[in-house]
């Protein structure tokens, strides 16, 4: 109950909001993206103000892989830092979880990705990474997502 008057007040305040209400409503144009991630990228950006590159953002919640080093070993297996967000890595993760059951382009590219032999956690973990810089790239260009574009 308390969840709920705490969302229709999130709601109500980017409504409230003109540039807000058009960001909120752009990213989620996103196979896979709703409400919840749609909310979460606003507030931890803070209207897209604060975290203002992608790469930044993939770092910020952990998605960016980092090459492990300790002394004179050196791990090839890349690791995701381990002072992530947590909840915003959640929330992409089950996004993401949500969108590979669908028939889009990210679909596609997981399905393919995983015929040829890489790792799934690896390449949920690249559609993560998509979701975050699609999301940059509708908010600058000031778009609508469409997947549907012909190669010239």
């Amino acid at each position: 109950m308390i969840s709920k008057k705490i969302e229709d007040k999130i709601v109500k305040l980017i409504n409230s909001d003109q540039n807000l209400n058009d960001q909120y409503k752009r990213i989620q144009t996103i196979p896979g993206v709703g409400k919840v991630l749609a909310t979460l990228m606003i507030i931890k950006t803070n209207g897209f103000t604060e975290i203002l590159s992608a790469r930044k953002m993939a770092c910020f919640a952990g998605i960016a892989p980092f090459e492990h080093r300790s002394g004179s070993s050196i791990y090839y297996r890349a690791r995701v830092s381990t002072m992530a967000d947590k909840e915003l890595k959640k929330t992409l993760h089950l996004a993401a979880l949500s969108t590979i059951r669908l028939e889009n382009d990210l679909a596609i590219y997981y399905h393919r990705k995983v015929e040829e032999g890489k790792n799934k956690m690896s390449v949920l973990n690249a559609v993560r990474n998509k979701f975050i810089h699609r999301i940059y790239a509708l908010i600058k260009n000031e778009t609508v997502y469409n997947f549907n574009l012909e190669m010239s």
